[in-house]
């Protein structure tokens, strides 16, 4: 028997030697359908190393950015809060496993809403405006009898903290006391 060397010759070959020429296919389907097999397996592996690497740099970020993470992550008090939330936040909790600003986010409004960390961040604040001198304060000044707001400032606020000063807001808009440190005066 001749073996074949060409496309040619290998069909030629093949009318030839039927049924040769059908378990030499037969062998070859198999090997390639084993090494396709192989390769896919590879490649989810991959995926999912590469799934798991992404969760645990998120999860290191959170934890950066939130240290007390952990704690918060057992409390009771955090799950019920989260499920009063919106669709988004409780997403960004629990369905989010790449997205450490996402869930970040949601915890700073948790512990927005608890009133969690404030006691903590005022005393450093006040240790680093004492340190640094500027201008005017950074969130409210009143030097005459209007009250002065910073576009930054405003920005920082929690939404519940932007409610309660809305209208002394809107009122330093009105008399022209409001600082755009931010977008400059483009509004």
């Amino acid at each position: 028997m001749k073996l074949p060397k060409s496309d040619e010759d290998i069909s030629e070959w093949a009318k030839e030697y039927p049924d040769v020429a059908a378990i030499v296919e037969t062998i070859a389907t198999k090997k390639a359908r084993e090494q396709s097999e192989d390769i896919a397996k590879r490649i989810k592996e991959i995926d999912e190393r590469d799934a798991n690497s992404v969760k645990e740099k998120a999860e290191v970020e959170l934890l950066r950015l939130h240290p007390d993470f952990a704690d918060i992550r057992e409390s009771d008090e955090f799950h019920d809060w989260a499920d009063e939330q919106p669709k988004w936040i409780q997403n960004a909790l629990y369905e989010n496993d790449n997205d450490a600003k996402s869930a970040a986010r949601a915890i700073d409004l948790y512990k927005s809403d608890k009133g969690i960390g404030k006691a903590k961040e005022k005393s450093n604040d006040t240790g680093a405006a004492k340190a640094v001198s500027t201008k005017s304060k950074t969130s409210v000044s009143e030097t005459s009898n209007a009250v002065t707001f910073k576009e930054s400032a405003v920005e920082r606020m929690s939404a519940q903290e932007y409610e309660k000063k809305s209208e002394q807001i809107m009122e330093a808009i009105r008399s022209g006391n409001f600082v755009y440190d931010i977008s400059g005066n483009a509004r």
